[in-house]
């Protein structure tokens, strides 16, 4: 089970011939071993505590409807949002949730969502419909299908900036659908398990132009002038690098 810089150590330039050795690469983390291990729990959860029949397909189908405009949605309006930098209680968040991830696009110590943030997220997401539908057994089913889709949220993303020796038509074109948000411009293209909710919104372009934005996300030297948050937490980390380590 490895950690995110010990997992981009090993990964970062291998090249994974096949689909299974993409999905062994992905189960090497220790986030998604997190994500399928919870995913069980709930399973096993709603079959102990007697939960109801419909539970789990319920659950299914709320969480295969719902996750294209989850996902959109925080994509982007909440990372990409240009409000998280401006206060010094959330810029550090907003810097490890996706700004790392845009400024180097290929640093895979920030390639997976720091559970911090994701887990407690999807045990709200869980509660929602819990406390909206009245179901036996409905939030321990909305774990388990939240923690799973998340599972594959998460090997999507890495299929996209991992480098791949195989091609396949659905996650090749995914593939280029992300790496164009990346490299040419980052208001375009945001799904990534699916690209539904962007050609709904109009911001899925094969040929979008190119944004002087994509990498800092808008974050330029005038803005840190003014904000200068998140820069000084690279100052922070930069001077913590220089130091030496103090012998015992």
């Amino acid at each position: 089970m490895m950690g995110d810089r010990a997992w981009s150590e090993k990964y970062s330039q291998r090249q994974l011939e096949t689909k299974r050795e993409l999905l062994r690469a992905c189960y090497d983390h220790y986030a998604i071993k997190l994500y399928m291990a919870v995913s069980l729990f709930g399973l096993a959860a709603l079959v102990a505590t007697g939960g109801s029949v419909l539970a789990l397909p319920l659950a299914i189908a709320i969480t295969v409807l719902f996750y294209p405009l989850v996902e959109y949605v925080l994509h982007r309006f909440v990372l990409h949002s240009r409000l998280l930098y401006r206060s010094p209680l959330t810029a550090d968040l907003w810097r490890r949730l996706h700004y790392d991830h845009h400024m180097k696009p290929t640093n895979l110590t920030v390639l997976f969502a720091a559970p911090v943030t994701s887990v407690p997220l999807l045990f709200v997401l869980a509660t929602i419909p819990a406390l909206l539908i009245d179901v036996q057994g409905l939030f321990l089913a909305m774990v388990t299908t939240n923690f799973l889709m998340f599972t594959y949220y998460e090997v999507m993303h890495a299929s996209a900036h991992l480098k791949l020796g195989f091609t396949d038509g659905w996650i090749s074109r995914h593939r280029q659908s992300h790496l164009r948000h990346h490299f040419i411009s980052e208001t375009e293209n945001y799904g990534i398990g699916t690209q539904l909710m962007d050609r709904i919104a109009g911001t899925d372009d094969a040929k979008p132009r190119q944004s002087p934005t994509v990498r800092n996300l808008g974050y330029d030297d005038e803005t840190a002038r003014v904000f200068p948050w998140v820069r000084e937490s690279y100052e922070r980390d930069k001077s913590r690098s220089q130091t030496p380590a103090v012998k015992q």
